[in-house]
């Protein structure tokens, strides 16, 4: 059993000191100024699309201790992988060992806590007077690292040694400000893109150096012990804010699972369970009663464990706070050892930051879901959402050019367009990307064109991907290239969201799946010569493959075309309440079609696409009744979720409300008694079977089910659950 020990050490003596509150905010913005510079200096010195178009990296500042003073808002994934990356460091090279001018790197999920082994990490030392006074990290994702498959992820690979060249803490990688030699032979020796591969190397150290010149001149401007006096203080204000909140929230245990959908090699449910205890100001994260570790390649590190809880809290209680040390000051994270969420050697972890990794953060949106939905605190009850795909659907290509023989190998950026989970304040966000990825971009279409040889057909929102609600969920992206200047390419794929699909909140309907297929022999040119945009209905393949959820070893063609299909994010509230003319909008736009306007909102359009008022309300009453089986015995007066108002105690989810000893419908004011989920019409069904009647696209699979609680008086919906039959 492990414990991830994310409390910063007891309080310094700058902890109740006089301060000044302009100081504080003056060095709190400064340290936070200097990792986005840390960013800015690693994007234009790179080479690497991944890098500097698509920021998939972090920077990061911490003191002498190890702790986070300041951390970039790109990928949240790594505040884990950083703060575990420079434990290890402390522990295998003692700090008066440390030069000025030193680089360490590494990349070993097992040791060094890297999200994946494509995630490295550089960490630079900081002196000031002669000794270490804190350290400058940057970790990116470089697009190859050796081992068996281009690109790192390594579907086949039955341990960690097949996937990648492992470097653990404590490999020094500069020395007095110049290259290891040896080192960088060695390292270079292993990997496919040795040039690309050394240069983004180089942009880590060139951020680490800007990020300790900047720290340097922060602490002459204002002295090192008023720097450390207040940089304590900002930690502390931190804890203080999120403990404070958590204090607003009702003590107890709460409890549930997630999927993962197999491993690469077997076709199972993998269970991510998580006990969330709330106790006071202090919150813990148990998820010892995971899946023991798998021989797949989904096992997520100990340090994307700890940043994908990080990603899924921070929306929920730190969401205007600066990140450091203090935020994870009052969090504890348990995880069981030799399991998916905290793997021992050798167990592969090339892609488990994109698989089991979002199911966590999906996971912990969900606890706290449940948790804030029941505060006292509107703001807090305010940040209650449906659930966000957060998966990758990847594909990673590798060939050489026609035209220059070069050897390439495409990471796909586009993978990340998934859709957001809807807040009350909106729909959600479509091709939003992770949660994790704070600000991330994906490369404009004409510089991966311009950078590999394929060109693109489409590139489009799903409208069977948006979770019906009263806020729609985001819409995930559907787009398809084909090759150029290239006779094929081995391809490995993965989709880690297609069966058990992004949760709504509060009777609000889940987002669709993703899917991956290869049309074959496809006339492309004939197609742009007839000046037809090459949409998929008009392509005429000779085949069509829908591609299995993770395959590698695939050889795409020329005139061959590779399509797309990414998740989507859940709705919030139900779907029959939300406002005819933003449903007409969508229809209007492509992100809903006219048939499910019908289905999924119960809204009729007129031929020129306006509100049919009086059709509309006659099919939101028909809707009601095919949810209950009968005529709904109480009339529908709320026009939409907007008029639903909740309050403090209300204990249950958006469409429910306390009425003296019970409870009520908030839509219809009907009595659901004593305990409003054991009062409610509970229908279940195949998620994907209902889903298809709602216009959502989900891959079939029987024990994936769907729980629609009811209220049996209106037929509105209350909540909505994806469960996991036995």
């Amino acid at each position: 059993m492990s414990t991830i020990d994310t409390a910063p050490p007891a309080a310094s003596s700058a902890q109740g000191r006089a301060h000044d509150p302009v100081t504080l905010e003056v060095i709190r913005m400064r340290l936070d100024a200097i990792v986005d510079e840390m960013a800015i200096a690693m994007m234009r010195s790179s080479g690497s699309p991944v890098i500097a178009e698509a920021g998939d990296f972090n920077t990061a500042l911490f003191d002498a201790d190890g702790r986070i003073y300041a951390y970039s808002n790109y990928v949240q994934f790594h505040i884990g992988s950083a703060s575990v990356a420079l434990r290890g460091l402390l522990d295998a090279v003692p700090i008066d060992e440390m030069e000025p001018g030193d680089a360490f790197i590494s990349n070993d999920s097992h040791t060094a806590g890297s999200t994946h082994p494509p995630d490295v990490s550089v960490i630079t030392p900081i002196f000031h007077d002669g000794r270490v006074v804190g350290f400058a990290q940057s970790q990116a994702h470089l697009l190859d690292i050796g081992g068996m498959n281009p690109g790192g992820f390594a579907p086949s690979a039955v341990d960690c040694f097949a996937e990648a060249l492992r470097m653990p803490p404590g490999v020094k990688c500069y020395e007095h400000g110049e290259p290891v030699e040896s080192v960088r032979r060695m390292i270079v020796n292993n990997v496919r893109l040795p040039v690309l591969f050394w240069n983004d190397v180089r942009s880590l150290v060139a951020s680490n150096n800007t990020g300790a010149r900047r720290l340097l001149a922060t602490i002459e401007e204002f002295g090192a012990d008023t720097f450390t006096q207040y940089a304590e203080l900002a930690i502390e204000a931190a804890r203080q804010v999120v403990a404070e909140r958590i204090g607003l929230l009702p003590d107890g245990v709460y409890e549930a699972t997630e999927w993962q959908e197999g491993d690469g090699k077997v076709d199972e449910l993998l269970p991510i369970h998580c006990r969330m205890t709330i106790d006071g100001e202090h919150l813990h994260f148990d998820f010892s009663a995971s899946s023991p570790q798998v021989a797949g390649f989904v096992n997520c590190s100990y340090g994307a464990l700890v940043g994908s809880v990080a990603t899924g809290m921070n929306p929920a209680l730190a969401w205007d706070l600066p990140f450091n040390q203090g935020v994870l000051g009052p969090i504890e994270i348990t995880a069981a050892k030799a399991s998916i969420v905290n793997p021992d050697v050798p167990a592969p972890a090339s892609n488990g930051h994109l698989t089991v990794g979002g199911r966590v953060t999906r996971l912990v949106t969900l606890l706290l879901n449940r948790v804030v939905e029941r505060s006292a605190d509107a703001e807090l009850r305010g940040r209650a959402q449906g659930i966000w795909a957060d998966s990758w659907t990847g594909g990673i290509s590798a060939g050489t050019r026609t035209d220059t023989g070069e050897y390439f190998v495409l990471f796909n950026m586009d993978g990340g367009l998934m859709g957001a989970g809807a807040q009350a304040s909106g729909d959600g966000l479509d091709g939003s990307g992770m949660t994790t990825q704070i600000s991330n971009m994906v490369p404009d279409v004409e510089m991966n064109e311009l950078m590999y040889p394929v060109l693109y057909l489409w590139k489009r929102v799903d409208a069977a991907t948006g979770g019906p609600g009263a806020q729609r969920g985001g819409l995930g992206v559907d787009y398809a290239w084909t090759l150029r200047n290239c006779d094929e390419v081995l391809h490995t794929v993965f989709c880690p969201c297609a069966q058990v699909p992004a949760g709504g909140y509060g009777g609000a309907y889940p987002g669709g799946g993703g899917e991956q297929s290869i049309l074959r022999e496809v006339d492309v040119d004939g197609v742009i010569a007839r000046g037809e945009a090459a949409h998929a209905d008009r392509l005429a393949p000779a085949s069509t493959e829908l591609l299995e959820l993770v395959e590698q070893g695939l050889t795409i063609r020329a005139g061959d075309v590779f399509r797309q299909r990414i998740a989507g994010g859940g709705g919030y509230g139900d779907p029959l309440l939300r406002d005819p003319a933003a449903v007409a909008a969508d229809v209007r736009d492509g992100y809903v079609s006219a048939a499910a306007a019908e289905a999924a909102y119960g809204v009729a359009l007129s031929g020129d696409g306006s509100v049919d008022t009086d059709a509309t309300t006659r099919l939101r009453h028909a809707a009601r009744a095919r949810r209950l089986g009968h005529e709904p015995a109480t009339a529908v007066t709320v026009a939409g979720y907007g008029e639903l108002r909740r309050e403090a105690g209300d204990d249950g989810p958006l469409g429910v409300r306390a009425d003296g000893g019970g409870w009520a419908c908030r839509v219809c004011d009907g009595s659901l008694g004593d305990d409003w989920a054991a009062g409610a019409l509970t229908r279940e069904s195949v998620a994907a079977e209902r889903l298809d009647e709602l216009g959502i696209r989900v891959r079939p699979r029987a024990e994936v089910r769907l729980h629609e609680h009811l209220c049996p008086s209106c037929g509105s919906a209350l909540d909505v659950r994806v469960t996991v039959a036995g």
